[in-house]
């Protein structure tokens, strides 16, 4: 595997505006994405997305809110890789905001998830 870091990290919770107050005006970190559910901020080479906590009830079995993003150089080659070493991965996804990505949780229930900038062009 090739992994080449931090993607971004992801946490759900229970307050948006109290958390972009967090972040924005004491943490002093950039607002780069702005909706009504979500809003990311940057720091440093990071990034942070925050979305309001609207699992249902059965999803919250999950350990914790927060789900990490590592990058990777291949997201299907991985995909394809973790699903042959018999791990419950997620479908690969095109996210909208231009990532390619899949998810699995591992043994103690903390999701992660392995992604990439979707390709560009008659490759994509």
């Amino acid at each position: 595997m090739a992994a080449t870091g931090i993607f971004y990290v992801f946490a759900f919770v229970s307050d948006l505006a109290r958390s972009k107050r967090f972040y924005g005006e004491i943490l002093g970190w950039t607002l780069g994405t702005d909706e009504a559910d979500v809003a990311g901020f940057a720091f440093g080479t990071g990034y942070l997305v925050l979305h309001t906590d609207d699992r249902r009830e059965e999803a919250r079995c999950y350990a914790g809110g927060m789900q990490v993003e590592v990058r990777v150089d291949d997201v299907d080659a991985e995909h394809e890789r973790l699903r042959k070493l018999g791990v419950a991965v997620s479908d690969l996804d095109d996210q909208p905001w231009g990532e390619r990505n899949f998810s699995f949780v591992d043994p103690d229930g903390y999701r992660w998830s392995y992604g990439q900038p979707k390709r560009e062009g008659p490759a994509a």
